[in-house]
């Protein structure tokens, strides 16, 4: 494990760990679970590598509906669309005409979206820290019990009491962070938003079966 990259994740939240923390009236990541039915924003995404260097930046589009049914799009740089519909996970690469099918609970696992609609409680998965209150933003970081899943670390933040940002480290020592703007809350989705009609030219490889 390279030092730099961790600690460079680690040292954007050092103010927290070393401050007082100031915590919430309530728990946003218990009112999160508790009463989040629906949630879409647009995001902008950064991903940095081992040494710091900017991999990838991207913006795109996430509407969840709980428990199970989310859509996560890629607008730029690479046009990419991700449905969930409660039973399969459908991955749409535009570029390669290409879409994977495979079963939800294998294709989402211990994932921030499979996080995010998931029904249970993250304490079963996860093992949880409540971070507590810096400048403004209420942060909880969350780790796999299955040390064998994509991230070692996934953190929340949220901006009063509402989902603004989620950071992740992965196995290979990449930082994503993830910025959500435009956020709407329990209002209505309309179903076809989880359907993914797919266009006849494109190959679709079947991995649930």
């Amino acid at each position: 494990m390279k030092i730099n990259s961790v600690l460079w994740f680690f040292l954007l939240f050092a103010l927290i760990v070393n401050s007082p923390r100031v915590i919430a009236d309530s728990d946003p990541l218990d009112l999160f679970f508790e009463s989040t039915e629906t949630f879409s924003a647009d995001f902008q995404q950064t991903v940095l590598g081992e040494d710091l260097e900017l991999l990838q930046e991207s913006i795109g589009r996430f509407v969840l509906q709980r428990p199970g049914r989310l859509l996560w799009t890629y607008g730029e740089p690479v046009e990419q669309m991700i449905v969930a519909d409660g039973d399969r996970l459908w991955i749409y690469d535009v570029s390669l005409e290409q879409v994977v099918v495979r079963r939800q609970d294998k294709g989402l696992g211990a994932t921030p979206a499979g996080l995010l609609a998931d029904v249970k409680r993250p304490e079963q998965s996860y093992l949880v820290e409540r971070l507590g209150i810096q400048q403004g933003i209420y942060w909880v970081s969350l780790f796999p019990k299955d040390s064998e899943g994509p991230f070692s670390q996934i953190q929340l933040g949220f901006d009063e009491g509402v989902l603004r940002f989620v950071q992740m480290l992965d196995q290979l020592e990449q930082v994503t962070r993830v910025q959500f703007e435009n956020i709407s809350v329990n209002q209505d989705i309309d179903a076809q938003v989880f359907v993914l009609d797919v266009p006849g030219h494109v190959d679709v490889i079947r991995e649930d079966l």
